[in-house]
């Protein structure tokens, strides 16, 4: 005896789509009626037909737009002057010049004790060494006689 698969008519039924409902009045058949002609449209979006005066964008669609200049030439271009230029340029959005700013400072200003923090160890450490409590100390000054040497 065979069991499990699929046996035929087992399942959830199909959905039959609904004949659509007549109309009841005709205020609903003039509603019905507008839906079903879509006015006729070009690839762009705009009416071919000849359009009516209230129709806000005119008979003719815009003129297109002006191409883009081309590009300019970054051969010579070294990428800290690139991000400075980017920076500079007013027509960046603010976001993009702010990035710019950011990659750029380290290489514009640096740190302050970034060069030199071996020497700022060095200096510190001997200076404690001298105030320190086993470190050599000064000798006293003689005032014997408006302080000079007898």
């Amino acid at each position: 005896m065979a069991r499990g698969g699929s046996r035929p008519g087992a399942g959830r039924p199909k959905k039959t789509p609904a004949a659509p409902a007549a109309p009841a009045t005709p205020v609903e058949a003039r509603k019905y009626a507008k839906r079903s002609a879509p006015p006729a449209v070009d690839a762009d979006g705009f009416k071919t037909e000849a359009a009516p005066p209230n129709w806000p964008f005119g008979k003719e669609p815009p003129a297109p737009p002006a191409p883009p200049a081309p590009p300019a030439d970054l051969s010579n271009l070294m990428p800290l002057d690139f991000l400075l230029e980017v920076m500079r340029d007013a027509a960046e959005e603010k976001g993009r010049r702010i990035q710019a700013a950011t990659l750029a400072a380290p290489y514009c200003h640096p740190k302050k004790g970034e060069a030199s923090a071996k020497k700022e160890a060095e200096t510190a450490r001997k200076e404690a060494a001298k105030t320190g409590r086993f470190g050599r100390r000064q000798p006293p000054a003689l005032t014997a006689v408006q302080g000079g040497k007898t």
